[in-house]
């Protein structure tokens, strides 16, 4: 993910990991000449997502539970993980991208889908080469897998798969190595269990347009606020945050199926 920063909730515009096409030579005296994005720009806007959680007067003199103290982090913690919830919504359910009106996963259009994919050393290598050739028109992006997203059910064999030093065989010829040693970072995400436990992502490195997670005027952590309460006696609690997240490049991705 990208982290972004936004003024209002207004609809915002970004543009793509491709940006700009080679540069032009410009010789010896001659003017240089403005240049306009080959990229069209996907759409972003901020939401609020928050909520109100009360305490009596006699749960706080009981200090049931530590309840007092104890709500106000658990609740900062419910909205980073709201958050995360939403990035992860866009891989499950693969929505379409503003900029071109088509699914962020998409093999015929997008080139990031990558079928019959165990995690092994061939469909890794097949996934990475596919970010390796994605193009900004007629230009190469090189773009390098940094992380493998996997649900649990995978983690131990993506681990053993990325983190050995040899593979299959190598018992039988020493000179056979692991060509994807370390090339990337597992990450485990129980929620991609839920969607499916054989189906991973390779994900650009932090920063890359891939999906963007904004907040407005940057502010990633939650607004917490306690007040007494009038006509019930006890405190309520409200816990806010202002974030907005959407895919805006599809390059930086790619989802391998079983």
């Amino acid at each position: 993910t990208r982290k972004g920063q936004l003024s209002d909730f207004k609809i915002a515009h970004r543009v793509g990991m491709g940006g700009f096409s080679a540069l032009r030579q410009v010789r010896e005296g001659a003017e240089y000449k403005y240049v306009t994005t080959g990229d069209k720009q996907a759409t972003i806007a901020l939401a609020t997502y928050g909520e109100l959680f009360s305490i009596t007067r006699q749960a706080i003199i009981n200090d049931d539970l530590n309840m007092l103290t104890d709500v106000p982090m658990k609740l900062g913690r419910a909205a980073k993980s709201t958050i995360a919830d939403l990035v992860y919504a866009i891989l499950t359910s693969n929505p379409k991208i503003s900029t071109d009106n088509v699914s962020l996963f998409d093999k015929a259009k997008h080139a990031n889908v990558l079928e019959s994919a165990a995690m092994d050393v061939a469909s890794l290598d097949k996934a990475r080469q596919l970010m390796r050739v994605q193009k900004e028109g007629e230009r190469h992006l090189n773009i390098r897998p940094a992380f493998v997203l996997v649900p649990t059910a995978m983690e131990s064999v993506a681990n053993q798969v990325i983190r050995s030093s040899s593979v299959k065989g190598a018992d039988i010829n020493a000179g056979i190595i692991n060509p994807v040693k370390d090339f990337a970072t597992v990450i485990a995400e129980p929620r991609l269990d839920d969607n499916s436990q054989t189906t991973f992502y390779l994900a650009a490195s932090k920063g890359s347009d891939t999906i963007e997670v904004a907040y407005l005027n940057g502010v990633d952590t939650p607004y917490i606020d306690q007040m007494e309460g009038f006509s019930v006696d006890g405190v309520t609690t409200k816990v806010r945050i202002d974030a907005g997240v959407a895919p805006v490049d599809h390059r930086g991705l790619v989802k391998c199926t079983a």
